[in-house]
């Protein structure tokens, strides 16, 4: 049984009491045994509590200058600082595990007929007041329409979710069919087991079993057909969120996915990316690059990541920032923007030799990968 993980107080106590300098070797071991524990921890949630603590630092040093003070209290000072100093550095170092543990090792499958055809949404908040039509479409991005009863639109936990399917498919043997439970599926995606995830991964099985696709896709050099309106996830005792579900695959999807279209995602850095844009990007980005396609007009990616925004300029705004935010993260060498004489703005990227780790993992047999291509006519 894995032993239980201790708060970062409970690591604190135990270096402080060696009474050692911080570049001792005991203390160094110390504080990369807490960081292993802190990992897990995402780019935004460290760096909020390494710039908290670092503000505290700064006051307690303001704090040492004050002429009242005694040496008890210098010595109570300094000892929190002390504190301080070696909380950031286990956060610094969990950062840097991070990376090396997760980002260069993705793991996670997506097959390339979802990441190629934009299926979720940049927006939760947005996905509620979408304009569905009489036969409750809620979404066509000129590669793929999706239908839903209740008028939702998929969105990025949504997809988050059916990352964690693929995943649970990869550990069944990619089996057409599968059982799972809510419980499984948490684990697999590394989320806590907490009634508050019991209940989103529930509501996201709902918008994915209830939601039917319609892709066109390509098979045997180039032959265009159209899947019509498949379901993906079929759901056993329905109304129990605690009960088994049931995955099946629809032919084609299946035919794709064992044939090795897929891409293989890293959690960690879908979780540091910070804008919903750059999230959905990197879904996308992995499976373009793998068919050798590395630029889009900007009105075709602003459609397909559910991009709202009606001003060009915004969209370049958004684009922009996603792409920034994907270049701090390693994932793009570099981007531009082109603009040509009518006006029309292309993105075009230079992927990382990061983002090609999801594609290479690809290449993991000798059989032929099925693409999945889609008609912009």
């Amino acid at each position: 049984m894995a032993s239980k993980k201790q708060s970062i107080d409970q690591h604190l106590s135990k270096i402080m009491s060696l009474n050692l300098s911080i570049g001792d070797l005991a203390v160094q071991k110390l504080i990369a045994e807490a960081a292993d524990e802190f990992k897990t921890k995402t780019k935004s949630e460290t760096a909020k509590y390494i710039f908290e603590n670092s503000k505290k630092e700064v006051a307690l040093n303001m704090k040492l200058l004050e002429p009242s003070i005694t040496e008890d209290e210098k010595m109570e000072i300094n000892k929190q600082i002390q504190k301080l100093k070696i909380t950031n550095l286990i956060y610094e170092e969990a950062q840097q595990m991070r990376i090396k543990t997760y980002y260069s090792h993705p793991s996670f499958p997506y097959g390339h007929v979802f990441s190629d055809s934009g299926i979720s949404s940049v927006s939760t908040k947005m996905a509620k007041n979408v304009v569905v039509s009489e036969d409750n479409l809620v979404r066509d991005n000129r590669r793929t329409r999706i239908y839903h009863p209740s008028q939702k639109e998929l969105t990025l936990q949504d997809a988050k979710v059916l990352i964690g399917i693929h995943k649970l498919w990869e550990q069944h043997d990619k089996q057409k069919s599968f059982e799972f439970t809510i419980y499984s599926l948490a684990k697999a995606i590394n989320r806590d087991t907490s009634g508050k995830t019991y209940k989103e991964i529930w509501s996201s099985l709902e918008a994915l079993q209830d939601s039917k696709f319609e892709f066109i896709y390509a098979h045997e050099k180039g032959i265009l057909e159209t899947i019509d309106r498949i379901t993906i996830l079929q759901a056993i005792g329905k109304s129990d969120p605690n009960s088994s579900f049931k995955v099946t695959f629809s032919d084609a999807v299946y035919k794709s996915l064992k044939s090795g279209a897929i891409a293989y995602l890293s959690l960690a850095i879908l979780e540091d990316l910070n804008t919903n844009t750059a999230q959905n990007l990197y879904l996308f980005f992995p499976s373009q690059v793998e068919q050798g396609i590395t630029s889009w007009r900007i009105d075709e990616i602003c459609e397909l990541m559910g991009i709202k925004a009606n001003r060009p300029a915004k969209k370049i705004e958004i684009v922009k920032a996603a792409c920034d935010n994907m270049v701090e993260l390693t994932l793009l060498n570099s981007y531009k923007l082109h603009q040509d004489e009518a006006q029309n703005v292309t993105l075009i990227i230079n992927p990382s030799s990061l983002l090609l780790k999801s594609t290479k993992l690809a290449h993991h047999s000798d059989q032929k990968i099925e693409q999945i291509s889609l008609d912009l006519k």
